[in-house]
């Protein structure tokens, strides 16, 4: 089975949706009881807008609630190539089940 790049299926699409299950669910530090997956995502969505590949599978990405990332808060993060598999172009249409 032929296995492709987040960036040889998708391209370099301005911003993309994932399920926010990609983020972690876990406190971000002892004092604060957010979590990225609150803080990044809404109606069981994220937004991405991955930004390089280090080459090794992995990559550096912004995460947002929102498409809109000059208004919402975003967040820096690396994502796995298993991660991003269901990574789909955001066209204001999509729906991520």
């Amino acid at each position: 089975m032929v296995q492709f790049t987040f960036f040889q299926r998708l391209g370099h699409h301005d911003v993309c949706v994932l399920p926010s299950t990609v983020l972690s669910d876990e406190p971000t530090h002892d004092e604060d009881t957010s979590t990225l997956q609150s803080d990044a995502s809404h109606d069981g969505k994220c937004y991405a807008r991955v930004i390089l590949s280090f080459g090794d599978g992995t990559y550096l990405a912004h995460v947002a609630a929102s498409p809109d990332f000059k208004r919402t808060p975003r967040f820096t993060v690396v994502f796995s190539e298993a991660q991003l598999t269901q990574a789909q172009p955001y066209d204001g249409c999509v729906q991520v089940t």
